[in-house]
């Protein structure tokens, strides 16, 4: 499934409106903000149409599905082309089993969950609250809870000079950004060792910036923003698409990138081929470089990304509030 939603929901009583664009679109919140009139609204439409009162605006169908029972698994393993809600209440949404459903999956999922879910790769654009308008009571607009892609999270503004650097990326990003931050730049080994590679930092009193796939890093962030409210010294989180989307967007593929896939990856990115974006852009870029001399592997940062003039396409890639050294580190030739 590809595609972006506009869905609108509402009765005589209160009004959603929202916005999906990818597989996995979570809805968190604390009780009373709405999340569970949501789910009722839609559930009631599904079983009663427009008598029910409620009208469920959308191109796809919207359904809504408990999964407390195996007849509803069965029934969502038979679904396609749909756009699944899901409710918090279900712990068969918290299950590996289900993870597996719902990778490579032809249908969208919106879950209404409070906690993180570590099993799946969802965004962290892709995390949402509702706002309620207190003057009416009645407009709720689901909104962003950790902004957008390439903003810097936890940013007060001020210019961030980092002393220690920590990637997500053991591989290929890595290579690359210990040439841009040559000081001091630490590996994490995967998305769930972040957190704990910002702790083993906290005794050093160092400003850090932890630089990971905001494509997959959803079930994590929240975690990470508890860890820098408390860190001691300044902890930023920057968090592009990924590694391979910032070098589609640097330029040093030339017109060979096509920008439409970049500005409208939901039109490309099918549900059923990718867990998330993070996946198609690193095919993309794959299948775009072969038979070039910019031949891309995610083990290794091939020698002709590395020379000076397109490790300045990469930098200049980086928000302007994050400073970088003036000079590229030696490219190391073994």
């Amino acid at each position: 499934m590809v595609g972006k939603y506009d869905i609108r929901v509402y009765n005589n009583r209160v009004s959603y409106h929202f916005v999906i664009k990818r597989n996995i679109t979570i809805i968190q919140g604390d009780s009373g903000t709405g999340k569970t009139s949501l789910f009722n609204l839609i559930s009631d439409y599904n079983q009663s149409g427009i008598s029910s009162g409620v009208t469920v605006s959308c191109d796809r169908k919207c359904v809504t599905l408990r999964l407390n029972d195996e007849l509803q698994t069965e029934l969502l393993k038979a679904m396609h082309g749909y756009i699944v809600f899901l409710d918090e209440n279900s712990s068969f949404v918290k299950t590996h089993e289900f993870a597996k459903i719902a990778n490579y999956s032809d249908n969208y999922f919106v879950i209404i969950c409070r906690d993180s879910l570590p099993q799946l790769s969802y965004s962290v654009e892709e995390i949402y609250g509702i706002r309620v308008d207190r003057d009416s009571q009645k407009y709720r607009d689901p909104h962003r809870v950790y902004n957008e892609m390439y903003k810097l999270y936890n940013f007060e503004g001020t210019r961030l000079k980092p002393e220690v650097v920590i990637t997500e990326d053991s591989n290929s990003g890595h290579d690359c950004f210990t040439m841009i931050f040559p000081k001091d730049c630490r590996s994490a080994g995967g998305r769930s060792n972040v957190v704990n590679a910002i702790s083993s930092l906290k005794s050093e009193h160092k400003d850090v910036l932890a630089i990971v796939d905001g494509a997959a890093f959803g079930s994590e962030v929240e975690f990470f923003m508890r860890k820098a409210e408390n860190y001691g010294a300044k902890c930023v989180l920057y968090a592009p698409e990924s590694f391979e989307y910032i070098l589609l967007k640097s330029g040093i593929l030339g017109d060979r990138v096509d920008s439409d896939k970049l500005a409208k990856t939901y039109d490309y990115a099918d549900s059923c081929q990718y867990v998330s974006w993070e996946q198609f852009y690193e095919a993309y870029l794959t299948d775009l470089s072969q038979g070039t001399e910019y031949r891309y592997s995610k083990k290794k940062l091939g020698l002709p990304y590395m020379t000076e003039g397109n490790m300045k396409k990469i930098r200049n890639q980086i928000p302007e509030q994050i400073e970088v050294e003036d000079a590229i580190c030696n490219i190391r030739r073994t």
